[in-house]
């Protein structure tokens, strides 16, 4: 099956030299399914069988001050294997912050490097003023997947096979969930 592209997002990043956003670190916006990707050397061992998740940061908007790449938006990028293929898939993670700034057309929120006078609503962190972006870390719990970040914000979870964001996990602390959790292994 060929590519197929989901809805554009609203960017409004210009082109830049910045080293974090350049070479390998160039923010990626498209959304994709790719059911069936060619593989190009050797062959995909048919008892591989399962879904391997990825978590990154990908800038939407053209920052309100300086960028550091905790900064982006979090973006899962999806591979499940089965009888000896694979299929991708790569979402934004909807958090309360990127729908905002979806809506808002722009940046609501300063980074990391940034003073806490530049966001334009309260926010998540140290300082209290970033975006939880859900950029950090993804782990699979009770059957979903749940996307954090670094700063101690909302668990995000998402269905691992569809990426869909299915809200704030419930049993998360109102004050923010570690970047890496864990899962106990004799509870569950």
């Amino acid at each position: 099956m060929p590519l197929r592209r989901q809805p554009p997002v609203l960017t409004t990043l210009r082109e830049t030299s910045h080293p974090y956003m350049t070479g390998a670190w160039t923010p990626l916006h498209e959304e994709v399914d790719l059911p069936d990707p060619e593989v190009l050397e050797g062959r995909i061992p048919d008892d591989i069988d399962g879904v391997y998740l990825r978590n990154t940061e990908n800038p939407v908007h053209e920052p309100l001050g300086r960028y550091h790449p905790f900064d982006g938006d979090g973006m899962i990028h999806r591979m499940i294997f089965r009888g000896g293929r694979a299929s991708y898939a790569n979402r934004f993670v909807r958090t309360r912050g990127f729908r905002a700034e979806q809506e808002a057309g722009g940046a609501l929120w300063g980074g990391l490097a940034d003073p806490v006078q530049l966001a334009k609503r309260p926010g998540f962190g140290a300082h209290g003023a970033l975006k939880d972006s859900a950029s950090t870390d993804i782990v699979v719990h009770a059957g979903t997947a749940l996307a954090t970040f670094y700063q101690c914000g909302e668990g995000y979870r998402l269905d691992p096979v569809t990426l869909e964001t299915l809200g704030v996990e419930g049993w998360t602390p109102i004050d923010g969930i570690s970047a890496h959790p864990k899962v106990d292994e004799r509870t569950g």
